[in-house]
């Protein structure tokens, strides 16, 4: 693996500040390839820019459920009356000439991909655009006994914007451990024991730290990184914000 440094980042939602600076920190730390687990738009000021620059940055990127909706889930909700979260994703990215070109290119990512025996995808290896792994899913055996079956030795997942380490134990099927950065000191070294690596968030960390999260891979090692960005900046640009920001606002700034 000589030379190989894997950056994979998810859960971006339209913050533009967290997604250049992480960018700028990936290309500092030297990485070989990038890729994206999805859910480039959502809640932050920027979609379009975000979309474009992951576009033309990330090695891979994958379908997120917010991707999906703004591309495949408004054509079928307008097709069938299924509700109006469709429409509100799509409309983020407006309705001209370039805006239909992010919808189809959201519309053309994969919600998985597996290279050898690792997996990567947005939310689970059984459901993997949209089932979230929340750490007290390790008291579901039965959730996650199902879950183990969909996956080999390794996957990268987002979606809960809680970053972390969910280990498989030899207790049973269904058996997982949760660990968060903090209990490995950010750097976790793969053994024999199947992993789920949940990588966090850009956009919208929601694990009490405010810092945008992305994990490094080398093929051997997980890093977490945190990295700083102007979050007012992004709170100032939400319409109807104002200084607040509101909830998103709220949120951004207490990492939840």
């Amino acid at each position: 693996m000589s030379g190989f440094l894997q950056a994979i980042i998810s859960d971006l939602h339209g913050n533009l500040e967290a997604t250049n600076t992480v960018f700028a920190d990936i290309e500092r730390c030297g990485a070989s390839e990038i890729f994206c687990l999805g859910d480039l738009i959502g809640d932050g000021p920027d979609p379009v820019d975000v979309v474009k620059l992951v576009r033309n940055r990330a090695d891979v990127v994958l379908q997120g459920e917010c991707d999906w909706n703004a591309a495949v889930g408004w054509e079928l909700e307008n097709a069938f009356g299924l509700g109006r979260s469709s429409s509100r994703y799509r409309r983020l990215l407006g309705n001209d000439a370039e805006a239909v070109a992010l919808v189809e290119f959201l519309g053309s990512c994969l919600p998985s991909l597996t290279i050898g025996s690792i997996m990567y995808v947005h939310g689970s290896p059984r459901y993997p655009r949209n089932e979230y792994l929340f750490p007290e899913d390790t008291y579901n055996q039965k959730k996650m006994a199902a879950v183990a079956d969909c996956f080999e030795t390794l996957c990268f997942a987002g979606h809960t914007h809680v970053p972390g380490i969910f280990v498989h134990s030899d207790r049973g099927p269904g058996e997982f451990d949760f660990l968060s950065p903090a209990d490995f000191s950010s750097q976790y070294r793969l053994g024999n024991q199947r992993v789920i690596c949940n990588v966090g968030s850009v956009g919208q960390p929601r694990d009490g730290d405010p810092r945008a999260c992305y994990v490094l891979f080398d093929g051997e090692t997980i890093t977490f990184r945190r990295v700083d960005y102007d979050q007012e900046r992004t709170i100032a640009k939400i319409d109807g914000g104002g200084d607040s920001g509101g909830y998103f606002g709220a949120r951004l700034r207490d990492g939840r």
